[in-house]
This record gives structure tokens, sequence and C-alpha cells, in this order.
């Protein structure tokens, strides 16, 4: 039998209020129950031809009926009606919480995936839709042997799952519906149904096997699904949801280790803007939207998850007043992406963004752990705490890198440097987020007309 005392260990939430609101958030994404309005969606627009509010569109209701009849019994109906059999049948939870008990509705689970693809085949459905069934039989024999020895998450999987199939149709759109994959990481791990890493991979897990097996599947089969997002789109977006749970994740962990909150959190913040560089330098901007959304709703649902869950620990700074001041730090960064993408170049948004990240991430450890030159911060908050001339010399320092790197141009990175340094000095430790790479985009636009 699982040890779900681990579990208790990692978070122990005693708020009532958020046990019901976990409660509700598991109930309606139970994989059985999420998958009927995320399969109408895929439905409605396999059955959809041309342009919405065109005259060109035009929607086939017989397709619709079909289509949805096959993915509401297989994908939902029969799975969902083996849980409950199962359940009462062992006198358990609705979750099946005990691992070893859930080989029996897993396998028959699979069963009616098939029969479902089956059928979708021989009545000749849209391809999407029979390989998207297939998919789900394929994802759920492999969730059942990692089951075997692992109480891998169900419901992430599950969630993702549709979603994956909503993003290869509809982009970033679809993307949306994967805003809920950090919300239902908190849920069940506040339930004590799952460890955070059963959580995370779970998600991880069905996101990555339905996109690459359906682009395989269609492959294989010589079928064709016209207007589908392309594979490395879908892999980019895919990337933008699970990176900040991930990253979270893994903090939380080396936390529980005996790791400095002060390193973990400095990390938290090098990775969250190097991450935003990184994909829009180089991904699609879809992806990058995704990146932003799910790094948003990841850090609300840490600061409401409060005090005892592992994210906020990797994050929080041990302040007065700790989740107002993440949260002003949330804002000001977002409010920092927003405008650059809005106002600058690439170019010019990308190398401030890897400013702000690597000032941020090691000047204010090197001023609490190795200056000898310290002097009290200002604070918008009245949060007690240090800065330093040797911090303040290696933001210097470490912009002028930067911009060498990237300019080659030696006035241009000792002018933005210097600005860096006195604005690092001087301002409101929960600005930073915003007004340094917001001068340094301004230096260099001016300077250099990026």
């Amino acid at each position: 039998m699982t040890n779900l005392n681990s579990v208790s260990v990692e978070y122990d939430e005693k708020d009532p209020r958020k046990l019901k609101i976990a409660k509700t958030i598991s109930t309606f994404t139970n994989p059985p129950i999420i998958c009927i309005p995320l399969f109408l969606i895929i439905c409605i627009v396999l059955a959809s031809k041309g342009t919405p509010f065109t005259p060109s569109f035009s929607f086939d209701w017989g397709l619709f009926a079909i289509c949805e009849i096959i993915s509401l019994v297989f994908a939902s109906a029969l799975p969902m009606a083996i849980i409950v059999f199962w359940a009462k049948k062992l006198n358990t939870d609705s979750d099946i919480s005990n691992r070893e008990d859930r080989f029996a509705p897993l396998i028959i689970g699979t069963a009616s995936y098939f029969i479902g693809f089956i059928l979708s085949w021989l009545l000749n459905l849209p391809s999407f839709l029979t390989v998207l069934l297939l998919c789900y039989t394929t994802n759920t024999f492999i969730v059942m042997l990692i089951t075997t020895k692992w109480k891998i998450s169900i419901h992430t999987t599950g969630l993702s799952g549709p979603v994956a199939a909503l993003i290869m149709l509809l982009g970033p759109i679809g993307a949306l519906f994967g805003l809920l994959y950090p919300i239902l990481i908190w849920s069940r791990v506040t339930l004590k149904k799952h460890t955070m890493a059963q959580a995370i991979s779970g998600g991880v897990l069905g996101f990555i096997l339905t996109v690459v097996e359906t682009f395989l599947f269609l492959s294989l089969f010589g079928l064709k699904v016209n207007n589908i997002v392309p594979l490395k789109e879908c892999l980019w977006i895919i990337f933008a949801i699970v990176a900040c749970p991930i990253v979270l994740g893994l903090l939380g962990l080396a936390k529980k280790r005996g790791f400095e909150s002060l390193i973990l959190r400095k990390t938290f913040h090098l990775f969250a803007f190097l991450g935003f560089a990184i994909f829009y330098f180089y991904a699609p901007f879809s992806a990058t939207t995704i990146l932003i959304l799910t790094g948003i709703v990841s850090i609300l649902i840490t600061i409401y998850a409060g005090e005892s869950f592992s994210w906020y620990k990797a994050i929080s700074r041990g302040l007065n007043h700790e989740k107002m001041s993440i949260l002003i730090s949330l804002i000001c960064g977002v409010a920092w992406i927003i405008i650059g993408i809005s106002l600058f170049t690439v170019e010019a948004t990308v190398i401030s963004s890897l400013i702000i990240g690597f000032v941020g991430a090691i000047a204010e450890p090197v001023s609490i752990m190795f200056a000898n030159h310290k002097f009290e911060m200002d604070s918008l908050l009245k949060n007690k705490g240090n800065k330093s001339i040797e911090g303040s010399i290696i933001a210097l320092i470490i912009t002028m890198i930067i911009l060498l790197l990237f300019t080659q141009n030696l006035f241009v990175s000792i002018a933005v440097g210097l600005a860096v340094c006195l604005i690092e000095t001087f301002l409101p430790k929960e600005l930073e987020n915003l007004i340094i790479p917001l001068v340094a985009a301004v230096i260099l636009g001016f300077l250099l007309h990026y």
C-alpha cells in the first residue's frame, strides 16, 4: 500500500476552506469528468469547417453527434462507471487512493479507450479523434505499468491528455486550459493524495506522450489532419506549461533537503527571467505567452497555499509581509515583460531580462553572505534587510559582462552598468524587477537604437 504519510509531512493543510476548495477542484478534474467539456470542444472543432462567423463556415451536426457519443461513452461514461463500481466494491474513496487497488480500473479503462478507437476507425470518424483515442489507450496502459511501482497522478495525467489535444487543434487558445495544471497540482498535494513529484509527473507524462504519440500514429497510419499545430510549436507550448511547476517542485524538494532559502529563491528568480528570455528569443510567441500565464498562476496559487506549501517555502524570504512582497515582485516582473514586449526590440528586452535575472540572483546573496560594507536597504513594505557596496559592484560587473557579450561595446556596457549599479543601491527592493530592466532597455535603445 502506498505510504501517504510522506505527503502529509510535505504539506499538511489545516484550513477547512482551502481543503474544501481543493476537494472541489479535484472532483471536477477527475479524468472521466474533465474530459466531458474538453472532448466537447474537440468534437466541435472537428465538426467545424471554415472560419467561424464568416460565410464560408459550416458545421456538420451529424458528425458532431457521433463523435460526441463515441467520446462520451468510451472516454467518460464507461471509465467513470468502473471507478464508481470498484470504489463501492472495495469500500474505498472515489479516488481509489490505494495504489494497489487501481490496477483493475486502469485495465478496464484501457479496454474502453481501445474499443472507442476501433469504433472510431470503423466509422471513419475524423483521424484526429481516432488517433486521440489510441493515445488514451496507450497512455492509460503506460500509467497502469507505472502504478504497479509508483502512484503517479492520474488526475494530472487525465487533464494533460485532452489539453494536449486542444493545443494541437487550437494552439495557445487550447493551452489556456493548461493553466489548470498548477492549480490541480496544489489540489492533489493539499488533499494528500499524491506527493509533489507524483502530481507534477502525471501532467508531464500526459502532455508529452499525447503530442508525440499523435504525430507518430498519424505518420504510421498515413493519416492527415488539416490545420494541426506543428509538432515543434506544440512541444514549446507544453514546456511552457510544465516549466514553472517543475522548477518550483525541484526547489521545494531542495528546501526539504536543507538548502538555504536565499539560494533557492534567487535560483527561482534567475530561472524566471532566464526562461522568459530564452522563450522570447527562440520559441513561438504563443509559447512565450503561455509561459508567462502559467508562471503567474503558479505564483498566485503558491501565495494562496501559504507557508506550509513547498513551493512557498522555496521562494519565501522570511519577511514580515512575505505574501505582499512576493505579489509586488510578481507584478513588477510581469509589468516589465509586458512593457518590454510592447515597446522595445527583442534584443533589448532579452538583454535587459538577462541583466535583472543575473543581477537579482547574485548581488543580494553576495550582500548577505560575503559583504563587509553593508547598509540598510529601502523597502516599500518596511521589511528589514541589507544591501552592500560589494553587491552593487557585483551588479555593475554582471551587467557589463552581459552587455559586452551581446554588444561588444565598452561604452554602452559601462553606461548601463553604472545605471544598474546605482538603481540596485538606492531603489526599494520590491521595484527592482521593473525598474532595472526598464532603465537598461531605455539606455540600450537610446545608445544603440535597439
